[in-house]
């Protein structure tokens, strides 16, 4: 008999401050990050080789949205609490710190910094993530706090 497919969820009741998980590796590919910046973000340094060259990065770097989205494809994939999630309130103090090169080996590291019930829907629960993402040498090349706003446990029906 197959599990039910949220077996392994967890919800807001089964998570707590100082919880964290590691998810990755994900290598950036110089196709996949081109292509995101060609539809997305075509400023120079995301995809003219000449003009990239004679920058401090002295080459093609990814977008911070680019980023973005390879963390948030990692969460939605990978994170325990994913089916659990109602919505996003908020990013605090978004930060890049080291750009994201084709060929780097991307990790999305997330911990639970506060989290509470809602006052207003018992259903619920509100949770700030620190989140992260560290490059193939453990340096940040993202950072910031997420607000989510997770689903409680839900309860059995009556029969």
């Amino acid at each position: 008999m197959d599990e039910h497919p949220d077996a392994d969820a967890r919800w807001f009741d089964d998570l707590a401050v100082g919880d964290a998980q590691r998810i990755g590796p994900y290598t950036i590919t110089d196709a996949e990050m081109r292509a995101f910046s060609r539809q997305w973000d075509p400023l120079p340094i995301h995809v003219d080789d000449e003009f990239a060259a004679r920058t401090q990065h002295g080459c093609v770097i990814g977008s911070g949205i680019y980023t973005l989205a390879v963390k948030q494809h990692l969460l939605a994939n990978h994170a325990s609490w994913r089916r659990a999630v109602i919505g996003a309130a908020g990013y605090d103090e978004l930060r890049f710190p080291r750009p994201v090169r084709a060929g780097d080996s991307l990790t999305f590291v997330w911990e639970i910094v506060d989290a509470r019930p809602s006052r207003s829907k018992p259903d619920r629960g509100i949770v700030r993530f620190r989140m992260r993402m560290l490059n193939q040498d453990d340096e940040a090349v993202l950072d910031y706090f997420d607000t989510v706003v997770l689903a409680r446990r839900p309860r059995p029906a009556r029969g």
